[in-house]
């Protein structure tokens, strides 16, 4: 059983940017980085403490030399915190191991091992950080070095003179609990809530987002951006697919629009039957030549059930940021009635066409993209 959960845990999917496309759908970031700012701006407070207010504070060069890095240091990520673009992953699995090595210095650098030994319950402070934002590999490391860092002190303890074994045996059954095995569960009930609620945002057919899960990678993906563009993608007679060569040839026609409806740098949904929506950050010119690119690939003449797309694009230019009052899910539904009023138009004018709206429809092209 307890290698079946550890198994379950260890396998368990996680992306970082669905977490903060998460936090940021439900207005959870700003409050989050005023959370760890001040959390970091506690470490350094506590880290002076040890420096200034003990009465018996390091005397080493080195060990005080420690300390006074780790408080410069926190007031620097704690303004970086408040101030700084959200953390990329990287950045914030160097935030991850800085925490950790910077917990465990403070307090080695303070010299007496038993003072400071339950002060590494810290440690298991920065794992709710991990067990969020980070997978299970990555909590594996921050167990790892708690650990080490829990048997090094205990260690250090037990062979100090007029140690108390008693008391360090008392300090480490209260440690391990809250060091490892509350991270652990904890990360592994986060982690099934996760996959269960990215299942809710993705279409079981094609595999693409589904409107709500668009809608919830738009805050995080738009945030820096000036442009806004978006395109809505029909199949062209698609009922007549269906009755020609049955529905699971309509299932697999859908499950090929999407896979080439779907590149690097853009957000696609299932937001219809047989209709797409593609989200992009590019400028009216590029969504255009996307659009083109993507009715083009739409078809082939060596698919089981040929197929083509008319394409409505709507763009349109806001500078999007944390600090701006701003719903970038209702601009999005907005261009999206709009694109869907052109790919309409698209319809009207036979199918297989790109229109932009309030523009004249790209007409009278093959389904390669070559005049007829």
């Amino acid at each position: 059983m307890h290698s079946t959960f550890l198994r379950t845990w260890w396998n368990q999917p996680h992306s970082y940017e669905s977490v903060v496309s998460y936090l940021g759908l439900h207005g959870a970031l700003a409050p989050y980085r005023l959370a760890a700012s001040l959390s970091t701006f506690s470490y350094g407070l506590a880290a002076a403490a040890l420096l200034l207010l003990t009465d018996s504070p390091p005397t080493s060069t080195v060990g005080r030399s420690i300390i006074v890095v780790a408080i410069v240091s926190t007031l620097a990520v704690g303004v970086a915190w408040l101030k700084a673009p959200w953390p990329s992953k990287r950045v914030s699995l160097l935030f991850a191991v800085y925490s950790d090595v910077g917990v465990t210095l403070v307090l080695l650098s303070y010299g007496s091992p038993q003072t400071t030994f339950l002060a590494l319950a810290m440690l298991a402070a920065n794992s709710v950080y991990v067990q969020l934002f980070h997978s299970p590999k990555v909590m594996a490391l921050h167990l790892l070095w708690a650990g080490s860092a829990v048997t090094l002190f205990f260690v250090l303890i037990l062979l100090s003179p007029d140690t108390d074994p008693g008391l360090a045996v008392a300090q480490l059954v209260v440690l391990l609990p809250i060091t490892f095995m509350g991270p652990t569960f904890f990360q592994y009930l986060l982690l099934k809530l996760q996959v269960q609620a990215q299942a809710a945002n993705f279409d079981p057919l094609t595999q693409v987002r589904n409107r709500r899960g668009l809608d919830e990678a738009l805050p995080v993906y738009f945030l820096g951006a000036n442009d806004v563009s978006v395109m809505v993608v029909d199949v062209d007679r698609f009922k007549s697919i269906n009755d020609r060569f049955g529905h699971h040839q309509g299932d697999a026609a859908l499950q090929l629009v999407a896979r080439r409806l779907t590149t690097d740098g853009v957000l696609v949904a299932r937001v219809g039957g047989e209709e797409f929506a593609v989200v992009t950050k590019s400028a009216e010119n590029q969504a255009l030549a996307l659009a083109e690119k993507y009715r083009c690939a739409a078809h082939s003449a060596e698919d089981p059930a040929p197929l083509t797309v008319s394409i409505g694009v709507a763009h349109c230019t806001y500078p999007i940021s944390e600090d701006i009052d701003f719903d970038i899910v209702e601009l999005t539904t907005l261009l999206l009635r709009r694109a869907d009023a052109a790919m309409y138009e698209a319809k009207q004018q036979g199918g297989n066409q790109v229109v932009v709206a309030g523009s004249t429809p790209r007409r009278d092209r093959s389904p390669s993209g070559t005049e007829t």
